[in-house]
């Protein structure tokens, strides 16, 4: 068994991330291979596992399973079949440990305040769903073979190219589409990629299924802002809430807009999960979003 490792989807969004932790935090000599599989030019090996296996030629001790999706493509093709097809790509060079980049929403929740990995699965979206399969496809062949398994559960990542929700609300920050609610309190759970690829390489060996937060849960407004000062310190205005409801009554009646009734009360919405049960297995202490976001001084070398 060699100290190699292996990426999938290394060219995406919490890839380039990855991988920047892994150069920051290998130390043994010599330095471990670091091999990735995609369908990119660079990768080492060129494969598309919707649609295909690949023989690695080696045994590899960790694998980290970062193809997926969670809000754009076929979520069914990128989390279930893409994880079959890996699989089914390793069993003649079984890996020591497998980290699996998940998702809370197998949770299936929409409201709820320091949800632990007790909490029931019951996911309702296909992202979840899929996700959900995707774990128990990874529990099971992880269990048959002996291989240590780490499934990561990510809340929304905040990060270079991040996407859905957040990439949603960026978008709708810049535009200067989007108001704070004077009496909006709603608390959200959020992470950074950096937090999270920290937290993957510390996984390694460790096992276990583990919610990931930033440790705070921010209010939408204080993430709001934060994101605002990262676009120039662009201004957000404050709607009275009387006034909002009118706006979504209106949006209702207008297709393509994005607002409505039903967006206004998701705003209200606490969602939080708890992340107790990760800091105690790898003595993780995560960075607040909000701060990262107001005080750290990117330069041509921050992701």
């Amino acid at each position: 068994m060699t100290n190699d490792i292996l990426i999938t989807a290394a060219g995406g969004f919490m890839g380039k991330y990855l991988a920047d932790q892994l150069r920051r935090s290998i130390v043994a000599t010599p330095a471990p291979e670091v091999h990735y599989a995609g369908t990119s030019p660079f990768n080492d090996y060129i494969v598309n596992l919707a649609t295909e296996t690949f023989t690695p030629g080696r045994s590899y001790r960790t694998v980290y399973h970062l193809l997926g999706g969670c809000y754009e493509g076929d979520l069914e093709m990128l989390n279930v079949v893409c994880t079959r097809n890996l699989l089914a790509s390793l069993e003649e060079h079984v890996p020591q440990s497998i980290v699996y980049l998940s998702s809370t929403d197998v949770y299936g929740v929409e409201e709820g305040e320091a949800i632990t990995e007790e909490h029931a699965t019951n996911p309702v979206s296909i992202a979840g769903k899929s996700k959900l399969e995707a774990e128990e496809m990874l529990r099971q062949w992880c269990a048959d073979k002996g291989v240590t398994l780490s499934i990561l559960r990510c809340p929304p990542i905040v990060g270079t190219g991040m996407k859905g929700p957040l990439r949603r609300l960026v978008n709708s920050i810049y535009r200067g589409n989007y108001h704070h609610i004077d009496d909006e309190t709603s608390r959200l759970s959020v992470v950074h990629a950096t937090d999270v690829a920290r937290a993957m390489v510390m996984l390694a060996d460790v096992g276990g299924i583990y919610n990931i937060t930033d440790g705070v849960n921010p209010s939408r407004h204080d993430l709001v802002e934060a994101l605002a000062r990262r676009m120039k310190s662009k201004r957000v205005y404050t709607l009275r809430a009387k006034r909002a409801r009118i706006v979504a009554r209106i949006c209702d009646f207008l297709p393509g807009v994005g607002y409505g009734r039903k967006v206004l009360a998701q705003r209200y919405r606490t969602l939080t999960f708890d992340d107790s049960l990760l800091r105690q297995a790898i003595n993780f202490t995560p960075t607040s979003v909000v701060e990262y976001l107001t005080t750290h001084n990117y330069d041509e070398n921050s992701l």
